[in-house]
């Protein structure tokens, strides 16, 4: 895997002819992401006195009112054709200002659904017209003839460059339709052999929600990219929060042509190279991954608790990354995809034999987080904002999801978190000045009955997320001790738990012998081994720079003076990574470093002369 390495925030600006016809496609590149993972919502509807600022002001926060939020830095939002076509294109743009506003940035978008008018008129089967947009199959470009470089006859061509055009400098990734895998069938689920599967079968147009043939959707993925690329080349095109990895192959394995998906001329990529991210949707409780049939007991084994449902949506990962891998997706053939989840969650109460309770859903919510951070996931969206019914009135575990007690039946400043949102506001409150670091995490050797990870805040603390892991089928029950490791050098931690955002308690415990349990707790710490020197502490002069893409990073020295070095390059727990011997004859020099083998972490550079010795820091990500 490439590293980048960075000392000071550097730009890179590029120079491109407006709205030109790209000529690339996601097999020859995919933007590296330089922003931070941001943990999103699903905000829904909720009735008129809702409108979407109030949403976006509970959701961040907005301290010129005094509302705190629920800990939320990103919208999963929609702008259906239908809905711009009527109110018009610039319609979303003051919320989109004022969700920047508040904090909010980065957005996930999930697009499509025409108008009556742009609609496919086609019947693909008797009960039902197609969902997508009529024209499609049209040119894309027609080189500014009605005064946008795309065919305006091509609906769908021209909904996207308007809507993209409007909202680029708001919206990170643009989500291709929302679960166009959605199964009226029954065999998205079925494996290779079954009959009926998707995997070695076409499923037919109505079986799917977007009641067309798969080669279309490919076709609105190919539209979408090309479009969006030629607008702005940074941003991300995402398949549409699949649950089905038999779609996600029926795309890599067909191409967009009508014609049954061949490969010819006028149709010359399959659909892995229309889209940079994937992106999936995970309900553990639902999905089957909570229990699994025992020959034994002659029935099902559960795993309903917060660790196994974390567990679940890793696992699905791993599923839709086969596939991609199987198509070469993996920086070998192809370049890697980006990895998003633009729906997930575990109700707060239990219904029929599916989890849930208000403990598991909030240990679910931070733990999920981590596990996000820890595998590539750049956005972890969910759903929902606020619980549709009250605990008396939810039939099922789709009404006990979200951040806020039900939204429709009361007025702004009247809204109540539930526990999902205190333990969301404490998360992002205590992670905000925090990064993920790989390094350290790793260094912690948690046994197997312990998880978490460490974050590197900004003022060099570490913020620590432990928890004892769940293994009890309905209990979030666990017990485990553990100390930090002496290396680290943290004698005393500031503990926090899932509702410090609502109580503001913090305590003061030992680093060593922890008390952990099932829920996750957060713990402050400051290292005293990371003394960083000047370089007047040398008689040369020497810095550390990045190579932008590289995978090394470059020590440069300068001064009249020659010296025998010493270049020692440690992890932050002080572990030796590189040790070299440097002869400096007096005039200025490089030295580069490989780094292609280092875990992403912050690392200190040690250059030692007989007398004095100098300290750089440097972050590898």
């Amino acid at each position: 895997m490439k590293r980048r390495i960075f000392t000071l925030p550097f730009f890179i600006c590029f120079s491109l002819l407006l709205n030109a016809q790209i000529n690339f496609t996601a097999n020859d590149q995919v933007p590296d992401y330089n922003g931070k993972f941001r943990f999103g919502v699903n905000p829904g509807y909720h009735g008129p006195d809702w409108r979407d600022d109030d949403l976006a002001n509970i959701s961040a926060g907005n301290p010129n009112m005094g509302i705190e939020g629920a800990g939320v830095e990103a919208f999963r939002a929609s702008l259906p054709g239908h809905f711009l076509e009527q109110w018009g294109y610039e319609v979303e743009v003051d919320d989109f200002q004022h969700y920047e506003s508040v904090g909010m940035e980065d957005h996930v978008m999930f697009i499509g659904y025409p108008s009556d008018e742009h609609r496919d008129p086609a019947f693909h089967c008797a009960e039902h017209q197609s969902e997508l947009f009529a024209n499609m199959y049209l040119d894309i470009w027609d080189g500014g003839a009605n005064g946008t470089p795309v065919n305006d006859d091509n609906h769908y061509a021209l909904y996207v460059y308007r809507m993209v055009s409007t909202y680029q400098n708001y919206v990170k990734f643009w989500e291709i339709w929302n679960e166009p895998d959605f199964d009226y069938s029954g065999n998205g689920f079925k494996d290779p052999g079954q009959s009926g599967n998707w995997w070695e079968n076409v499923p037919e147009p109505c079986d799917m929600s977007i009641r067309a043939p798969v080669f279309e959707y490919i076709r609105m993925l190919r539209i979408s990219y090309e479009v969006i690329k030629s607008i702005d080349p940074d941003a991300y095109v995402a398949v549409g929060g699949l649950g089905y990895p038999s779609f996600l192959d029926l795309v890599m394995r067909h191409s967009d042509n009508p014609a049954g998906g061949q490969i010819t001329n006028e149709y010359p990529h399959k659909g892995g190279a229309y889209f940079d991210v994937m992106s999936y949707h995970a309900y553990p409780h639902i999905d089957g991954s909570l229990r699994e049939w025992s020959n034994d007991i002659g029935g099902f084994i559960n795993f309903r608790h917060s660790d196994a449902a974390v567990a679940g949506i890793l696992q699905k990962q791993t599923e839709f990354a086969e596939v991609l891998n199987t198509y070469g997706y993996n920086n070998q053939t192809y370049p890697s995809k980006k990895w998003i989840i633009t729906e997930s969650n575990i109700p707060g109460i239990a219904f029929d034999d599916f989890m849930g309770s208000d403990e598991a859903q909030r240990n679910f919510t931070i733990k999920a987080r981590v596990a996000c951070e820890q595998n590539d996931i750049l956005q972890y969206d969910l759903f929902a904002l606020a619980r549709k019914r009250s605990p008396e009135e939810a039939n099922s575990g789709w009404d006990a999801m979200g951040l806020f007690h039900r939204l429709s039946d009361i007025e702004p400043s009247q809204e109540a978190l539930t526990d999902q949102g205190i333990a969301s506001r404490t998360m992002t409150t205590l992670l905000t000045d925090g990064t993920y670091d790989a390094a350290t995490t790793t260094s912690l050797n948690l046994p197997a009955n312990i998880e978490g990870a460490a974050y590197l805040n900004t003022d060099d603390s570490y913020t620590f997320i432990l928890w004892a892991k769940t293994a009890t089928d309905q209990s979030e029950s666990a017990t485990a001790t553990y100390s930090l490791p002496a290396a680290l050098s943290i004698s005393n931690l500031e503990k926090r738990t899932w509702d410090f955002s609502q109580t503001g308690d913090v305590s003061s415990i030992s680093a060593t012998a922890i008390n952990l349990g099932g829920a996750p707790v957060f713990l402050r710490g400051t290292s005293q081994t990371v003394n960083v020197a000047e370089p007047s502490s040398l008689s040369q002069t020497l810095d550390v720079f990045p190579n932008p893409g590289q995978e090394y990073f470059q020590l440069s020295v300068s001064g009249t003076t020659a010296a025998d070095l010493t270049v020692e390059v440690v992890n932050v727990i002080g572990a030796m990574v590189e040790q070299r011997s440097v002869v400096y004859r007096g005039v200025p020099a490089v030295y580069n470093f490989d780094c292609s083998d280092w875990a992403a972490g912050t690392y200190l550079v040690k250059v030692r002369s007989a007398d004095s010795m100098a300290v750089r820091k440097v972050v590898v990500e």
